[in-house]
């Protein structure tokens, strides 16, 4: 007699080359796959916003007129660690796919394309949002971005302003002096005391000679970046961005 295909599947079953799956555990590894897929979705947004906040906030560097010196200052402060975290997780991202073949309807590459732009847009929109900018604003600080050595950048809150110059306290409390004259940037106006600022030059001795000069407006967060420390008081030059 002829078997059916109802008899060979009950012979793998009863052989155990085909293992029985109940509802329940079908559904909990779809959930546990979809769960995991929007996690990493999050994580990526975040990232992108936290890596296109940091960009927005200190496209002076690039834009403000500075020079070589904006451009070192911006290679050396850029926070790399959050690409390669980024770059790792899309492509665990298109490991998951390739493995559960979640692209047999359209060519797998414009899938990648679509996902990567609809991420980085949707992590541009985050920065736009006030929340979201305190978020990163926030984050920043925490994990310390853009305080690693700078030998092109200074910043901190100015305490004195002079004809050519104008006094900063840093992060630690030194203060630091920040020789100014016609040729000096100032995109976003001339700082005032109170004022927290960001420097882009280089030493002479211990004067800081002034290519361009950044006021940060503490009303608006978009302006200050990852780092930057909101209010004042006590502990305000904490969390200042590229000083030393």
């Amino acid at each position: 007699m002829k078997k059916t295909i109802v008899d060979k599947i009950t012979n793998k079953i009863k052989k155990g080359e085909i293992t029985m799956k109940s509802q329940l555990s079908i559904w909990t590894e779809k959930l546990g796959l979809d769960g995991g897929i929007v996690i990493i979705f999050s994580l990526l947004i975040f990232l992108a916003g936290f890596i296109l906040f940091w960009m927005n906030s200190n496209n002076d560097l690039l834009f403000g007129g500075y020079g070589k010196y904006g451009l070192f200052s911006f290679i050396q402060s850029f926070p790399y660690i959050l690409g390669v975290v980024f770059t790792l997780l899309f492509l665990f991202l298109i490991i998951i796919f390739r493995k559960f073949d979640f692209s047999y309807k359209k060519p797998f590459l414009i899938i990648l394309l679509f996902i990567l732009v609809g991420i980085i847009l949707l992590g541009w929109i985050s920065i736009k949002q006030p929340l979201g900018q305190r978020i990163y604003q926030q984050e920043g600080r925490r994990f310390r971005m853009g305080m690693m050595n700078n030998s092109n950048a200074v910043s901190g809150s100015v305490i004195q302003v002079n004809t050519n110059s104008f006094t900063i306290k840093d992060e630690n409390n030194e203060n630091k002096t920040v020789s100014f004259n016609s040729k000096t940037h100032f995109p976003f106006g001339q700082p005032k005391e109170g004022n927290q600022i960001r420097s882009v030059g280089f030493w002479d001795g211990d004067v800081f000679i002034a290519i361009g000069v950044r006021v940060f407006d503490e009303s608006n967060p978009s302006t200050l970046g990852p780092g930057m420390m909101e209010g004042r008081g006590k502990g305000q030059d904490r969390g200042m961005m590229w000083n030393r």
